[in-house]
């Protein structure tokens, strides 16, 4: 996918205690500079979560991150513009990361050359059946909504009422531990996360907001206005990410309220089977009573 043309090594003794070093990146694209920070050794960085305490680690991170997401968003952007039917807009040849020591030398360098994998008629028409669904999904969403003033719950969401054991049921029984454990576990994945809900609706503005800044930069593509067309180009950029940010937590926060739905489950099946053997008991004692 990319052809890494220079990777230099950090020179020697570049700095006694690495995880203490400050450093500065930057990521380029053609030329232009798109995105950058200041970071230090050893702590999450902004856009990888890496904590690498050598340069070229951090820097390997951040370079396959970014142009693996020059090629998707080029793909993504392609799709969005045949669809609309607006011209497809030009892609980055160029993806260059840039470490710098504190004081501005450079320490990595890493440049490469996108190869674009070319979209096919099967993949214009499934991702014409995503929007249809993402459309349909969120109107149905907001019909919903409309209905009740209060959160509703999600069909993957618990609707199990709390249960509390009566006094027939014997408390040392180990499976009202299990049946606590299972649940608890399920309500902290839930906690973990934003509200799927929430994220679905983001994601539609999102594509929403996309699709504007796309038609901006059309716009100023066509009245050759190069000021407009190289800020709607940024603000393009900038949407993506943010569209980009919200199908990966959307995706992951279903994930996640698929996994608690699965204890939730467990939890019941383990609830019923002792509600079963107390009920059967119960009948067993009446039996030797009469």
């Amino acid at each position: 996918m990319h052809d890494v043309t220079d990777t230099p090594e950090a020179p020697a003794g570049a700095a006694a205690d690495e995880l203490s070093e400050r450093y500065t990146w930057e990521i380029v694209h053609d030329g232009v500079t798109v995105d950058s920070g200041e970071s230090r050794l050893g702590e999450p960085h902004p856009l990888t979560g890496s904590t690498a305490g050598q340069y070229y680690e951090v820097a390997c991170g951040l370079f396959e991150q970014a142009c693996d997401t020059v090629v998707e968003e080029h793909r993504y952007e392609v799709m969005m513009a045949r669809v609309d039917g607006n011209p497809e807009p030009r892609p980055v040849t160029v993806v260059t990361v840039l470490l710098r020591y504190a004081d501005g030398s450079v320490a990595i360098s890493m440049t490469a050359h996108p190869r674009h994998r070319p979209i096919t008629d099967k993949d214009m028409t499934e991702y014409r059946e995503y929007l249809e669904w993402a459309e349909e999904d969120h109107r149905r969403f907001l019909q919903r909504k409309a209905l009740s003033d209060e959160t509703f719950d999600l069909p993957w969401e618990s609707t199990e009422e709390e249960w509390i054991p009566d006094e027939t049921i014997d408390q040392t029984d180990p499976r009202l531990t299990r049946i606590a454990e299972l649940e608890g576990e399920a309500a902290d994945i839930r906690a973990e996360v934003f509200d799927p809900d929430h994220c679905r609706e983001l994601r539609f503005r999102a594509e929403e907001k996309l699709r504007a800044a796309h038609a901006a930069a059309v716009e100023a593509e066509a009245g050759g206005d190069d000021a407009a067309l190289a800020t709607a180009e940024r603000e393009v950029l900038r949407r993506t990410e943010r569209l980009a940010r919200w199908t990966t937590l959307l995706a992951e926060t279903t994930a996640a309220y698929l996994q608690a739905a699965a204890l939730d489950a467990e939890a019941a099946q383990v609830r019923r089977a002792v509600q079963a053997d107390n009920q059967e008991a119960e009948a067993g004692s009446m039996s030797d009573g009469e």
